[in-house]
Formats: structure tokens, sequence, C-alpha cells
């Protein structure tokens, strides 16, 4: 049975690199380059194979490969035990075309016992740099994580941080994924849900292959650690200060069922920048911005110049500002006090009270608040009083500042004083993050915009990030403000483009 030309043809298509084939016998791993014509099987007296196999139930003269331009190609030679491909057994005639990770299996027609079964992984999608470990599996290991810089590592960024694990039960062994965006292919068929591990069973992950024998796990890993993927503990020299984002997902439990509020959002900001957080109804944004200063972890990792934020915590809140959209100020309190009771918590302890002071009055220059330093706070105007809640968090001199909604309600002139403020902190080398449902009336000052929408998974998703003229131009408007129409739901007077939109980002993600 030859395959036609339109197989072969998607076969070409998705080569990456030229083809291996692992061999599992025994719980030993073999490899070999495959090209041109091939035979495998059992050596004798009378020959040896190309691919020699060491087990009584491979014949002598078993298959061959054939590989050629258009891709390889397997026949199996009428051999005693035969070869099963895709869970059948193949007839002497046929000729199969094989694609990246299929598996063929050689196994005792007879016998029970598959430990004596050989397990064949046809490869071209395998890591550029990669070498073969062991891990050995027993009762005392509850767990074990697979992921890209946690338990078994892998190093790559196409893996997730916890992407999938191997943990015991009564039952025996089981595999889960971790809802990881490239997903776990368990014996060529993408994992669902978690499953029980049978013996030879083949698990790849990113190009990564994983067999399980029992008793151990035999698999593929990166030689080394690329330096883009800096280990859960590593710090980055100070050179590279941005703010790397990499949530999984941020899930809630309600009555015994998990929600996932947000999934899969992965950026780097650097710093100096600016940073206009947009979304439709529901989509997700305080959650989001939550989530990134750790006040509510996600499953992922945030890191600012190289420190995770979640593990350092208690040292890295004092980097964080974070003004949210109800003002939490003393109405009975003057301005100037307001301020400096601001200084006395967020300032160094040795600060003398002359450097305090000296500290408020730059503060209220900043702000334009001079003028009312002795005035209450409750008979500010709504403009001063959202200026005066953003001057007590700046003046403990963050590196992170997140502001939710800080112009609501406020007219276009006020708005856009405050909005200039915000410009002037970034340009301190500071990133500031702000969600607004008025944008435009500060297009320019922006250097980023994140848009979160609900799918319909009734999940957040990241579903754009790129400069406002990029935002503008990928959701076919021009305004930033009408971008929450394109992706809010008919029944919220939007499009209900979300969908559309995510698949339209992650395809462009894919494509670089």
């Amino acid at each position: 049975m030859y395959p036609d030309r339109n197989a072969v043809t998607v076969i070409a298509e998705k080569k990456k690199n030229a083809p291996k084939l692992y061999i599992v016998c025994e719980g030993q791993i073999g490899e070999h380059d495959l090209a041109g014509r091939q035979s495998i099987g059992r050596k004798s007296k009378k020959g040896m194979p190309d691919i020699d196999v060491d087990s009584l139930i491979v014949s002598r003269n078993h298959g061959t490969f054939i590989t050629t331009d258009y891709g390889t190609f397997y026949q199996d030679a009428g051999s005693s035990n035969g070869t099963m491909f895709h869970g059948n057994l193949l007839k002497k005639e046929d000729i199969v075309p094989l694609e990246d990770g299929d598996i063929l299996r050689i196994h005792a027609s007879e016998a029970k016992d598959t430990s004596m079964d050989v397990t064949m992984v046809y490869s071209t999608g395998y890591p550029a740099d990669y070498e073969w470990k062991k891990t050995e599996l027993h009762e005392d290991i509850a767990e074990i994580v697979i992921g890209r810089s946690e338990g078994i590592s892998l190093f790559d960024t196409s893996v997730s941080r916890k992407h999938a694990s191997v943990f015991h039960s009564r039952y025996g062994w089981a595999l889960i994924d971790h809802d990881s965006l490239n997903g776990v292919f368990l014996n060529g068929k993408r994992l669902k849900q978690p499953v029980y591990l049978n013996r030879n069973d083949v698990i790849s992950i990113s190009g990564y292959l994983f067999f399980f024998l029992e008793d151990s796990l035999l698999y593929t890993a990166s030689k080394t650690i690329p330096e883009e993927v800096p280990s859960s503990k590593g710090d980055v020299s100070a050179s590279h200060e941005n703010l790397s984002i990499w949530i999984e997902e941020r899930n809630v439990w309600h009555r015994m069922k998990k929600k996932t509020l947000l999934k899969d959002i992965h950026m780097e900001i650097p710093s100096g920048q600016m940073v206009l957080i947009l979304g439709g109804s529901g989509a997700g944004k305080t959650t989001f911005m939550n989530a990134v200063m750790g006040y509510e972890k996600a499953d992922g990792s945030v890191k600012y110049n190289g420190i995770d934020i979640y593990e350092e915590y208690e040292r890295m809140k004092y980097l964080i500002g974070y003004v949210p959209q109800q003002d939490l100020l003393r109405m009975s309190d003057s301005v100037y006090d307001t301020l400096f009771n601001s200084a006395q918590m967020r300032l160094p302890s040795d600060y003398t009270k002359e450097q305090l002071e000296k500290e408020v009055i730059r503060t209220m220059d900043l702000f334009g608040l001079k003028r009312e330093s002795e005035s209450l706070v409750g008979k500010l105007s709504g403009g001063q009083r959202k200026r005066l809640s953003i001057a007590v968090e700046y003046i403990g001199n963050p590196s992170l500042f997140f502001l939710d909604e800080p112009d609501s309600g406020l007219d276009g002139t006020m708005a856009r004083s405050l909005m200039e403020n915000l410009r002037m902190i970034a340009d301190e080398g500071k990133i500031v993050m702000v969600i607004s449902h008025s944008p435009d009336r500060a297009f320019e000052l922006f250097d980023q915009v994140i848009v979160l929408a609900k799918g319909k998974d009734d999940t957040g998703h990241l579903v754009f990030y790129g400069s406002p003229e990029e935002a503008c131009r990928f959701f076919e408007t021009d305004q930033l403000e009408k971008i929450v129409k394109r992706i809010n739901r008919i029944d919220e007077g939007g499009e209900g483009l979300a969908d559309q939109y995510i698949s339209a980002f992650e395809r462009r993600c894919r494509n670089g």
C-alpha cells in the first residue's frame, strides 16, 4: 500500500530535522539516524541488519525504513511477530508513511508479559541539543513535576512552567496535564484528562520524549540552560531591568468547582514604560493586575529584574505601588499630614524629619498639590483627591506602579493632567500600568497596550500586546476605546468578536 501524493506532501511540510529513530528495548535506549534504505532486525550468522535490535522477539529481517525527499516510510518484511502501527498489525505488502511522533511496536503475539516489547518512535521534532536522562520511580515519591524550571526541568520556552506531572496513586502511576499551553501527548494522542500509565507508554512534551518503564522514566532533556530561560531562583543582571509576566492560570474555587479567571498570559515589559490595560467586561483586568503585583498569586511566575515576586514577596512588595479605584484616605487629615504619614511608613526608618519633609514637598510639587497642603482631604475635588492617592504611593519610590481606573469620574482636562503625571513617573525609569476606560484622552502617552478578552471558555485571555498604533491596526479601529466594543459580547453592547481575535493573536504569536 503506497501513500498518495497528498499524504507525502503533508509529511514533507512537517519535517523539521533530519529523521531519527528511537528504540527502547528491555529498558535500554538506542537512537539511529535514518537515511536511504535501512533494514531493521536481529543480527545472526547470516548477516547484520542496518539497525540491530538485540531481542528474541525481533526477526532477523524484521522490516525496512525508506527515507526519501518526501519523508520516511516503513514496511514490515513478513516478520514472525509483525509490527504494530496505530493499533493495527501491518501486512507484509503495507508501506506506511511516518510523521513526527509516530510509534511502531513489536510484541510477542502469544506473550502476556510486555517487558520484552520493543518500542520505536520516529522523530523529526526533537530538540536541537539534548541528552538522555533517567529518573527512578518508587512509592516514596508522590509526584514528579515536568516543567520549564522545576522538577524534571526542560528549560524551553515552549514548555509551561508546570507543564505536567507523573504521580503515584494506589492503582499505580498516572499522568496529568496541568492545562499547559502546548499540551501533553500520550502514545500520539493529546491528553484530555488524567490517565494511568502502562509499561512502554510514550509521552511527548514539545518534542521531548518520555518512556514509562514502570520503575523509571527515560527521557530527553536539554544539555544546557539557555540564557533566555533563567532558573526559578536565578537573578539576572541589573542591565535587564524588566517585568517578566508568565501567568499559566489564575483560578478560584467555588462550591468545590474550579473556575479559571485568566489563562496563558506571557509578556516582557521594559522599565520606563507606561502600559495601558484594556479589556472587555469581566475579562479580568483587576484580577490580572492583582496577580502581577503578587497580591493574588496565579499559577506561573512574575519576575522583576530576574527576582520572582511570588517567591520574594516580603522583599519585593516595597517596590510596588498600587492605587485602587476607591480612594483610601482619611478625610479629616490635611494633605501635608497625609503625605508625611505615608513617607514615615514607606521611606527608610533612618530618614530624618528634615529628609521626610523634603520628600513631601517634592511630591506635592510634582502632583500640583502644594497650594492644598493645609486643606482637609474631605474638601478636595475629585481630581485633587485622586492625585493625592497617587502621591501617597509615589512617595515610597516604587519601581512598579499599578493604578486601577485613576481617571474614572474626571473631566477630560483633569484626566489628561493626571496621565501626564503618570508619564513623568514612567520617564523616571519605573513601570506604570494603568487600567482605563477612556484612554484616547492620552493616547500618545502610552508605550504599550495590553488587551484582555473573555473567550467562549468563560476565561480571560491575552488578545493583544503591543503599541497603541499596532493595537488599532490589529482591531481595525481608529480609537483605543472602540477595541472594547469589538470584543464585548453582543448582549453587552459589543460586537462579540472576542474568540476571533483570541485566535488571530495566537496565530500572530506562533508566526513570530
